[in-house]
């Protein structure tokens, strides 16, 4: 209920909304750039010029960058000033890590798609290595998204917390995978290789041949072969082959994967009798990085309770998020320049241009909040009816709510105030819980009881038939 509160107050469920739209726009942006990239590369036509949507979304993708690029700031800033062990906490876990990586590796490619040498291919931005940086990023972006939502709804944050869950419980499960698949693969290969009918010396490498004449996909076929994909033309001609398939193939089907569903379905269950806990851990840290984040953002000039340091840091910090507002209008009124004088437009182009002007309008929007400022920091009271008339609430506010909500998979922002009939129900909810709670614990005690007769039972009898 605290956790719900904090999070729908109108900074928290902006900077939700914020978060939501940006995710979307940076995942299939960047898709947009390296499917143009990739087509560039192909064809080796390093002039054409792109489509309008694929400018569309790549502005998007700008912007987008530019947005988690301010984020991770504000977290790292807000979390240094509170303490060392709060950056080190926020910041040494697997989920955080790959939202640093994907952010950074995000503002590398916005400097090489901005760099005025990349028309040239200076940088080599079309070399295989770069398209692996890409493929990586991809990804990255794909986890991020996961990561983000983790935190809004209960019901998915328990699939993905659990992820980690499975992971730790089959770690030496998969310590015994790698021990089996080196030594079957050692094994066949050992075999195979030396028969020259199957493995002539003077083969090609790059022939598709028996995977067990190559030591490295040796150890890959063994792995498929191992989790299910069974196939026996590449041990007939030795008895021993066949022997050994046999053996591999009761212990990859019958005994190892048996055992790997067990673990990962316990595992799964154990994630999901913790799923309140889960999730209030995770909605915890993200409420705490949204208060940091309000805290460093509060339009005030000058923060007197600060020490020097951390005024200058807030000030900047604020220049900073103009200084992105400006380049978001930037960017939208070059893209608006550039589709003006178009004549053929699509229904999809029309649909795109009216989000944009939405977007565009909720930048401005924005930059007037952080002038007037919100809640009990409001700078310029007078001012207030800016934000808050009915066209600004009906257009902006309430979808922005909405969709939140939808994501969060709510319906409503509790209130402070409810109804004694609501609170009737939870009461009665309350009461549910608990008797089921005694009752399982009864039937617990029943049964420890019973088990301890048992056992006083079978100590009397051999007791008296040692005397």
């Amino acid at each position: 209920r605290v956790l719900d509160n904090t999070i729908v107050q109108p900074f928290g469920i902006t900077i939700l909304f914020c978060d939501l739209i940006f995710h979307i726009f940076i995942l299939f942006g960047w898709r947009s750039v390296t499917f143009r990239l990739i087509n560039v590369a192909v064809t080796e036509d390093k002039e054409q010029e792109p489509r309008r949507g694929q400018l569309l979304l790549e502005s998007l993708f700008y912007i987008s960058t530019l947005y988690f690029f301010w984020r991770l700031i504000g977290e790292v800033f807000s979390t240094l000033i509170t303490s060392w062990q709060v950056f080190r906490v926020n910041f040494l876990t697997p989920w955080t890590i790959v939202d640093v990586a994907s952010i950074i590796m995000s503002v590398i490619c916005f400097g090489l798609l901005m760099s005025p040498t990349n028309g040239n291919n200076q940088l080599g931005i079309y070399s295989e290595e770069w398209f692996s940086f890409f493929a990586v990023l991809t990804g990255l972006l794909w986890i991020k998204l996961l990561s983000f939502l983790k935190v809004m709804n209960p019901a998915l944050a328990t699939f993905v917390l659990a992820i980690g869950q499975v992971l730790n419980d089959v770690a030496l499960m998969l310590v015994i995978l790698a021990v089996v698949t080196f030594a079957f693969g050692d094994m066949f290969y050992t075999i195979i290789k030396r028969d020259f009918t199957i493995c002539p010396p003077d083969e090609d490498p790059n022939d598709s041949g028996n995977p067990y004449c190559q030591h490295g996909l040796s150890y890959l076929d063994m792995f498929t072969q191992i989790l299910g994909q069974f196939g026996y033309g590449s041990f007939l001609g030795h008895p021993l082959l066949v022997t050994l398939f046999i053996l591999m193939t009761i212990f990859g089907a019958v005994i190892f994967l048996n055992i790997l569903i067990a673990v990962v379905s316990d595992s799964y269950g154990k994630s999901c009798d913790n799923a309140a806990r889960l999730f209030g851990r995770a909605r915890i840290l993200a409420v705490a990085k949204i208060n940091a984040l309000e805290g460093i953002m509060q339009p005030k000039l000058l923060n007197r309770g600060d020490v020097p340091t951390v005024r200058v840091g807030k000030l900047l910090f604020k220049l900073l998020s103009l200084a992105g507002c400006v380049f978001t209008l930037y960017e939208l009124t070059v893209f608006f320049s550039y589709i003006r004088g178009e004549e053929s437009i699509t229904t999809a182009e029309v649909f795109a241009d009216i989000v944009l002007i939405l977007f565009f309008c909720g930048a401005v929007i924005l930059v007037l909040i952080m002038i007037v400022g919100w809640g009990e920091n409001l700078r310029f009271p007078q001012m207030r009816w800016i934000l808050n008339n009915p066209i600004i609430v009906w257009i902006f506010w309430k979808p922005m709510v909405f969709l939140v909500f939808l994501v969060m998979g709510r319906s409503t922002v509790i209130k402070p105030d409810e109804t004694p009939d609501v609170w009737s129900t939870k009461i009665k909810q309350i009461n549910k819980t608990v008797t089921k709670s005694v009752e399982r614990s009864e039937d617990k005690l029943v049964r420890i009881i019973a088990s301890l007769e048992n056992r006083l039972k079978e100590s009397e009898k051999q007791r008296a038939e040692e005397m």
